[in-house]
């Protein structure tokens, strides 16, 4: 399961920069694409069966078009994901970070650039592999995601998007009949420092 964490990471991302009302598919995957760098910080909660509480977590992260993700949970322990369309290294604490290229784990890989379709606004992908519904309501707009094609229709439900000028909530129900819900705040646009660069290394 734990390969997977990047998948619903990656799904997050896609959608750090929406904005606006009235908005139909188009102009969201517009919106996708409007800033080159987002950063922002979130509170992640999963609910497992079997467990009486939620397993939470948290931390920040960074997306660059330019350069990949870069994920750093700091609670209950620290962990950092690093990720391009190549590449992806996840590391625990002090230890030597796992790295999973394209070649390794194809799958993994493929995913990902079906996510990025959403940057390009291609309405044509999204709708082959997922039935989209897209709704308003209290000033925000709801974007639901239900799977189509596998592998997808094998790990998800479906996953559901909140948001008001940015993403704010993302809800994945998956097969395991688990459910993970992750919160974004604190957002910020600005062009990448020379520090932050030094992190994608």
């Amino acid at each position: 399961m734990k390969q997977y964490l990047a998948y619903f990471i990656t799904i997050c991302l896609m959608a750090l920069s929406l904005s606006a009302y009235g908005l139909t598919l188009h102009d969201l995957q517009q919106q996708f694409s409007q800033y080159s760098v987002v950063r922002a910080n979130f509170e992640q909660d999963r609910y497992i069966n079997g467990l009486s509480k939620p397993l939470h977590s948290s931390g920040q992260m960074i997306i660059s078009k330019q350069l990949g993700l870069w994920w750093q949970q700091k609670t209950p322990f620290a962990l950092t994901l690093k990720m391009n369309d190549q590449r992806m290294s996840q590391g625990i604490g002090d230890q030597p970070p796992q790295v999973i290229t394209a070649q390794d784990q194809p799958q993994l890989f493929q995913f990902n650039s079906l996510l990025a379709a959403m940057f390009n606004a291609d309405s044509a992908t999204l709708n082959a592999n997922f039935t989209l519904t897209l709704s308003e309501k209290e000033n925000q707009w709801h974007l639901r995601l239900v799977p189509k094609t596998t592998p997808l229709d094998r790990i998800f439900k479906q996953i559901n998007l909140t948001g008001h000028q940015y993403l704010s909530q993302i809800t994945i129900d998956d097969m395991q009949n688990d459910k993970t819900v992750i919160q974004f705040f604190n957002h910020q646009t600005k062009a990448l420092t020379t520090e932050e660069k030094h992190l994608f290394d």
